[in-house]
């Protein structure tokens, strides 16, 4: 009877959104105090170099990252499952599950804070910074995925996928984002740059939207939505932080991604749609163009298609990848199960 108690979904929302904006703010004035460990940070060694991190790995900073990160991938995997056995909330509702897994990731976020600023380094001393960008470029694909029924892939047009292997996405989907929002969450320190306040921020939203799950809130569009924009400005802020003059490549990138699919989740109106598109494509040749004194030309638009491109054609890679693993795996399960059942 306990776990049918149930607490108001617009409350929680609230509450929840509330404290991601006070626990980034918490990250930016803990950030303050970590002079003593960024002061001995290396020199910039390019893309594959993740400059946040001490010049040599601390047995105790390993310990207390790798074990608080366990604890609460472990929790959190635990939770997904638990709500994953449970009813639909009802409209306007959450569950207790859906409000324990929030105060759990608000505790690993203040642990993951203390543990900053007592040793510093995060996952990312030991593995390599494309797998943290990996894991979310995956949740990405994986969202595209999820909601082709549901406003189509290109232009409002929904791309006819393997009914089996999109099944096995909707059943796995789940435990693979509360991978990658908690190890990409354990991967950096609690910094207070601009990029890594945004991008825990991002994060905050994320362990939101997996912590209700099995709420209307969670196949929210518009909530979605906001999701996947956000990585265009987060994105952005990120690449003009390190000065290497991509940032439009990843805002327009991101934001194509808007244009040609998401938006047609939000609203069937061509004139709104038309009058988007165009407003993108004025504004990239504008910023393209030079005028408003950045390096780029218009010799560098293409640069825009290069995100769509990787994350479109990765659609179709993972999906064949997960038929692939249903005819290796899904079709014995089915088979064992028909003969259980004669």
């Amino acid at each position: 009877m306990e776990n049918k108690k149930t607490f108001n979904l617009k409350k929680t929302v609230i509450a929840a959104l509330t404290a991601s904006v006070i626990l980034t703010v918490l990250v930016y004035l803990t950030s303050l105090t970590l002079g003593r460990f960024t002061s001995t940070l290396l020199e910039d060694k390019g893309a594959a170099w993740y400059y946040w991190k001490l010049p040599e790995a601390s047995l105790w900073a390993t310990i207390t990252a790798w074990g608080l990160y366990a604890a609460h991938q472990i929790t959190a995997w635990y939770l997904v499952y638990k709500i994953s056995k449970q009813p639909q909330s009802e409209k306007g509702k959450a569950s207790r599950l859906n409000v324990i897994f929030l105060v759990v990731n608000a505790v690993f976020i203040l642990l993951h804070i203390a543990q900053t600023m007592l040793f510093y380094d995060g996952l990312a001393q030991q593995v390599p910074v494309m797998s943290s960008q990996g894991s979310v470029i995956v949740m990405l694909v994986m969202i595209l995925i999820l909601m082709n029924s549901r406003r189509g892939i290109f232009f409002g047009k929904k791309v006819k996928l393997p009914k089996e292997a999109v099944g096995w996405v909707f059943k796995s989907h789940g435990f693979y984002i509360a991978w990658a929002v908690v190890y990409t969450f354990w991967f950096h320190p609690a910094e207070g740059t601009l990029g890594h306040l945004m991008g825990f921020f991002y994060l905050f939203m994320l362990f939101t939207q997996m912590s209700l799950a099995g709420t209307r809130f969670h196949n929210d569009t518009k909530w979605v939505t906001v999701l996947e924009v956000y990585v265009a400005v987060h994105g952005a802020i990120v690449a003009i932080e390190a000065a290497n003059g991509m940032w439009p490549m990843f805002f327009f990138g991101f934001m194509m991604m808007f244009v040609v699919t998401a938006l047609y989740g939000l609203t069937k109106k061509k004139g709104i749609i038309l009058a988007i598109s165009i407003a993108y494509i004025l504004l990239a040749l504008l910023v393209f163009s030079g005028v408003l004194g950045n390096d780029n030309t218009l010799a560098d638009i293409h640069q825009v298609t290069w995100i769509p491109i990787i994350l479109y054609a990765l659609v179709f890679v993972l999906i064949g990848l997960y038929q692939a693993a249903y005819l290796l795996f899904g079709r014995k399960q089915k088979k064992a199960e028909l003969e259980t059942d004669n």
